[in-house]
């Protein structure tokens, strides 16, 4: 069994990479731009993927699943200085990679099918599919990954992926600025996990998940426990940049600029997944600080974007907003040690997102491109389909009882209770409160935004006449598909290919899917399959009295401690400092038992929020017993703070970016002037050197030798017309000489 898991999810992991080759070389040549390529190869993949789960989740149907898959990537032999040096890859396969691989096959199928009707006549028809390859090939890349290594590989794929389909139509510049936008601002936090990433190979010497948890759990962590945690907050800060976390949270609604089912695809099953999906899998190695940052981000980052998405217009752009805001809402399940709950909602959400981003897809495509919801109304009885679907979905996102929603984020909700609780109160009552008050304000903007679209009566006409024929994703006269616009026609349901994929998506948001109580608490078969990383322990008092022996005698007692609770989580695992041994947190335990014991006041206190949300929706936009116009001129400065998203972009722009900018001038500056100056002036300097060397070469040493030279050659002149060569000549001279020389003789007697 384990040698056909290993060979399907290698088939999951390769056919969208193929469907990508197949159509970045080849779309133009096949029928109908190769569309057939995609949907078939990612839809074999997500039938091969459906088969590991079948095989994993219902017949093993076992918490402990798990079989890994490696080989040697690179060998760099023995490196001096620092040992045997090996790069290995591999897959691992357990309950949570089943369920991942296939509600990520899923949904990239169901966008692929839906972008046959939406995508239809654009000119990159072909291409957008083979985009659309590559990033679910990158998606499932993460999910197989074993290792620190290949997941952050796969995880720039991610970037590449998003960066070309959110600026899939680059000549707008709103669309070329989004993309650069969040590509740049992933980097971020990709820098941060990189490094978290090199802290743990410094000390461990392998990027495999495994070895690092083993060597940790046997306390072989060679830094202090501040090392740890900071590792924990670096390798988290891939979360905060992928999963559109405060305070990176800004590229996210900018991602709109993409084709609506690119929306889909990164807000339900890739992009924004893979940071929550992260996270998950080095949770056993946070430590509590570590974990406290972790929920608070989470807690602030849900509250922060449901008070933006109460204001905005764009049908897209609130459903953007509540995206980074369910994304709070699973980290900061994570943070608080709810990890079953967190990746609960992270599933449950990926359908109802899902549909509520085809389900605005198919509104913007009947609407021929509009966006706006102030100038919609009145489409469920000319969209039926999308009505149903689209309000199913509405109420799983606001956590409606039957709903898949209200079983995932009502535990969440339940987890951050107990966690306060647990912390002793005080500060960290913030992170349920900021919970309750999301909940409270998505059940607002979710009924404000199903009553703008689909009640009341067409609000076409009351559209200004300017904005006629030109809405939020069209430029230059083209609409989203690069098309000239010829003008608004009758509204109508979408095809059949564009429908299916509402029905299936809005299906799998009904609570029986995941559990037969519609109350769950704790009860369905995620929550038994997905646990905390850990051994499962009965009670506190195990996790206590395993706190008191070594890893190894730790894991055993927690191994042999059985549980008939299953809403108790398991004991998470840290060391203490320096460089003693790792024992298990006994707090992990007592989190879980008190998210347990408010299960009910958490499920109370969420639909009372829901009550008040929904209610207030009908107040202010059914009844029209507030006016929301008036109400937003009376509190004009709160409303611009949260229609203008808290003002970060601004913020941002007056800061790091301007900051950024007067930097690189003031460097220029120095390079020009103080660089260039002393390096221009060390060059006149020697110039002027070379100059003064020149002329002493020219006249002093040039003038001696050409001195000597002369001297030479004038002697010489001389002597050659004394060496005649006559022997006459020679006889006198000597005579003459002889003379001279008896003359200077006598003339010395003479003295």
């Amino acid at each position: 069994m384990m040698h056909s898991l290993i060979q399907l999810s290698i088939a999951v992991l390769l056919l969208p990479l193929l469907s990508f080759v197949v159509l970045i070389f080849f779309n133009r040549r096949l029928p109908r731009m190769g569309d057939f390529v995609g949907v078939g190869l990612v839809g074999t993949a997500f039938a091969c993927a459906l088969t590991i789960f079948w095989q994993v989740v219902v017949q093993h149907y076992d918490p402990a699943f798990r079989v890994a898959w490696e080989f040697t990537w690179l060998d760099f032999g023995n490196v001096p200085g620092v040992g045997p040096l090996q790069v290995k890859m591999g897959i691992v396969i357990d309950n949570l990679t089943a369920i991942m691989l296939a509600m990520v096959t899923l949904i990239s199928t169901l966008v692929h099918l839906y972008s046959t009707g939406y995508m239809q006549g654009d000119p990159k028809y072909g291409r957008f599919f083979a985009y659309l390859g590559i990033f679910t090939f990158s998606m499932i890349g993460i999910v197989l990954s074993d290792n620190l290594f290949s997941i952050y590989m796969f995880w720039e794929l991610v970037g590449l992926s998003s960066y070309l389909l959110i600026g899939f139509y680059f000549y707008k510049d709103s669309a070329a600025d989004a993309q650069k936008k969040a590509f740049l601002t992933n980097r971020i936090g990709d820098i941060g996990m990189w490094l978290g990433i090199l802290i743990l190979y410094s000390q461990f010497h392998t990027f495999g998940y495994r070895e690092i948890f083993e060597n940790i759990a046997a306390g072989k962590f060679n830094m202090s426990n501040g090392w740890l945690t900071a590792a924990g907050i670096l390798l988290f800060m891939g979360c905060v940049g992928k999963s559109a976390q405060f305070p990176l949270h800004v590229w996210l609604p900018d991602a709109m600029e993409g084709p609506t089912p690119v929306s889909a695809l990164i807000h339900a099953a890739t992009m924004v997944a893979a940071g929550v999906y992260f996270v998950a899998r080095i949770f056993v190695l946070l430590t509590p600080d570590a974990l406290h940052v972790i929920a608070f981000i989470g807690a602030f980052t849900a509250f922060m974007s449901a008070t933006i998405a109460i204001t905005q217009h764009d049908i897209k752009r609130v459903l953007a907003y509540s995206t980074v805001s369910q994304l709070g809402y699973m980290v900061l399940g994570l943070g608080v040690g709810s990890y079953s709950a967190a990746l609960f909602h992270l599933l449950t959400h990926a359908f109802f997102k899902a549909c509520l981003f085809l389900g605005s897809g198919a509104i913007i495509h009947a609407m021929h491109h509009e966006q706006d919801m102030r100038w919609m109304g009145g489409l469920y009885k000319k969209m039926p389909w999308t009505f149903v679907t689209f309000s199913i979905a509405t109420l799983a996102l606001a956590g409606l009882p039957l709903t898949s929603g209200f079983l995932s984020k009502d535990a969440i909700l339940a987890g951050a209770l107990g966690f306060a609780q647990v912390e002793g109160g005080g500060i960290y009552y913030l992170v349920p409160a900021f919970g309750f008050a999301a909940a409270v304000m998505t059940a607002f903007y979710m009924g404000r935004q199903v009553w703008l679209v689909f009640f009341g009566e067409s609000r076409t006409h009351l559209k200004p006449a300017e904005e006629h024929g030109h809405d939020a994703h069209a430029a230059h006269g083209h609409d989203d598909h690069g098309h000239e616009d010829h003008g608004h026609h009758e509204v109508h349901e979408v095809p059949w290919n564009m429908r299916l994929p509402l029905v299936i998506l809005a299906t799998l948001s009904v609570f029986i899917v995941f559990s037969p109580d519609p109350l769950d608490g704790g009860k369905g078969w995620f929550m038994h399959l997905v646990q905390t990383p850990a051994t499962v322990v009965a009670s506190t008092e195990a996790a206590h009295e395993a706190a008191s022996l070594h890893a190894p005698e730790a894991g055993k007692l927690l191994a042999e401690a059985h549980t008939d609770n299953q809403h108790v989580e398991a004991a998470a695992t840290h060391q203490t400092e320096g460089h003693g041994p790792v024992y298990a947190d006994p707090r992990q335990a007592e989190i879980a038992h008190m998210t347990h014991a408010n299960h009910f006041p958490a499920i109370q206190l969420s639909s009372l929020m829901l009550v008040i949300g929904i209610g207030m929706a009908f107040i202010v936009y059914v009844f029209r017993i507030i006016d929301p116009d008036k109400t937003a001129h009376s509190i004009r400065p709160l409303y611009l703070y949260s229609f203008n998203k808290w003002y970060w972009d601004e913020i941002y722009d007056a800061t790091f970016i301007k900051g950024s900018m007067l930097i690189s001038k003031i460097l220029a500056w120095f390079d020009a002037n103080i660089v260039d100056g002393i390096v221009n002036g060390i060059a006149t300097i020697f110039r002027k050197f070379a100059f003064a060397n020149g002329g002493f070469d020219k006249y002093v040493v040039d003038g001696l030798v050409n001195f000597t030279a002369f001297t030479v050659q004038t002697t010489g002149a001389v002597f050659r017309k004394i060496q005649t060569g006559k022997v006459q000549t020679y006889l006198l001279m000597v005579v003459v000489a002889v003379l001279a020389y008896f003359a200077f003789y006598i003339a010395q007697l003479i003295k």
